[in-house]
């Protein structure tokens, strides 16, 4: 009897998330960065956490986070939480959310085996980002997609839109700062390039080109008042994990360096 009262119990527990989906999945990274002075390890586990659940009107509802554990010991908490409802086109997203500019009007290229650690550029000007607590709501119908965003507090507001078409994209964005950025991104075959430019005389260019089925190329470049900066990478795939080589040099005239290998589970 109590065997059939424990079994009953778990089953009325499960079946109300039957039709939920479930994920679990990450990557780790391993290898060595040169800083312009020294020569240090660097590795990271990241587990990332999503469910999925869909009504029967075909609303469906998400929630995810991850956590990092970095360089072996250093863990994180449970962050980037977002919890997202989506129903045709429109989306409403609340939490760690990139809100409207950095969704569609943002270029960026991160250098390196180590998510993109070694050197990296953007043209986000954006104040609403993926480690705040927003709200954002989009709308896409078909090549065209549009967005509005805002903090918790409703003191930094963004709207953006973009429109593709034949592989060629076009963004634009702007806040309640005065904030704005503009870009082009196209993608055809083995090339891949975008350029993007913000209120800040900031622009970054990005270009990718696949060499050939396991090697690729990709190379970043940035000009601001700061001064220039670049990078260039490498990837080779080997079959479930990729190793990388990246040489650049930062804005303040410093030469930095990597080589490590990435994988995904």
């Amino acid at each position: 009897m109590k065997k059939i009262l424990i079994a009953t119990t778990a089953l009325i527990a499960t079946a109300g998330v039957a039709s939920a989906d479930v994920t679990v999945g990450g990557y780790g990274f391993m290898g060595v960065v040169y800083n312009g002075t020294d020569v240090d390890l660097s590795s990271r586990m990241r587990l990332t956490f999503k469910g999925t659940v869909e009504t029967d009107a075909g609303m469906s509802f998400t929630a995810s986070s991850r956590i990092n554990i970095t360089n072996g010991t250093t863990a994180s908490a449970m962050e980037r939480g977002k919890v997202s409802m989506t129903s045709g086109g429109l989306t409403l997203a609340v939490g760690a959310t990139n809100g409207a500019m950095k969704s569609l009007a943002r270029v960026a290229n991160y250098q390196g085996f180590n998510d993109g650690g070694v050197i990296g550029f953007d043209t986000n000007t954006s104040g609403i980002n993926d480690s705040g607590n927003n709200v954002y709501v989009s709308y896409a119908m078909g090549d065209f997609k549009a967005g509005i965003g805002s903090n918790a507090a409703g003191t930094e507001t963004d709207i953006a839109a973009s429109y593709t078409v034949s592989g060629f994209t076009i963004g634009l964005g702007a806040n309640n700062n005065d904030e704005w950025m503009v870009s082009g991104k196209l993608s055809s075959g083995e090339v891949s390039a975008a350029v993007g430019y913000n209120s800040d005389d900031t622009a970054v260019l990005s270009v990718g080109y696949d060499l050939s089925d396991a090697t690729s190329l990709s190379f970043g470049y940035k000009s601001a008042t700061a001064g220039d900066s670049y990078g260039v990478s490498v990837s080779q795939d080997l079959g479930g994990a990729s190793l990388t080589g990246t040489i650049g040099r930062t804005a303040a005239g410093t030469n930095v360096a990597g080589l490590g290998v990435l994988f995904s589970f």
